[in-house]
């Protein structure tokens, strides 16, 4: 199954408020059912990214928004606020879900894409 989410944005966080459930034929490790209900999303977050979502996951947050869109989102620094955060509270990775999209071309800036433009679509996600 595949979620829609309806969310509203407060003080950076998104706070999950509506779902509706899809069928779909692949596997995942977890059902969404597991998936934590409160999200902490990454976006916008800059340079500050990895101390925030240290903070959000020391705060008891254990689903991190973040996308493969350098423009808006520091995924490097989600993996370094989590791993920091797992260090200090000796979590495992599966205590975590982290989410992630994949954009097209054009939602990128163009001297940034963080993938091989050129590349089969199989490649770049």
């Amino acid at each position: 199954m595949i979620s829609t989410t309806r969310f509203i944005i407060y003080c950076g966080v998104a706070i999950i408020i509506g779902q509706h459930h899809q069928h779909l034929s692949t596997a995942t490790a977890h059902t969404l059912s597991d998936r934590p209900k409160l999200t902490y999303g990454t976006a916008w977050k800059k340079d500050d990214t990895a101390k925030l979502v240290n903070r959000a996951i020391h705060a008891g947050f254990r689903h991190i928004d973040t996308a493969c869109q350098p423009r808006h989102y520091n995924e490097r620094g989600v993996g370094d606020g989590w791993t920091s955060a797992a260090k200090e509270l000796n979590l495992q990775r599966s205590d975590i879900w982290i989410q992630t999209k994949f954009s097209g071309i054009n939602a990128h800036d163009p001297n940034n894409v963080p993938y091989d433009k050129n590349a089969p679509l199989e490649d770049r996600v």
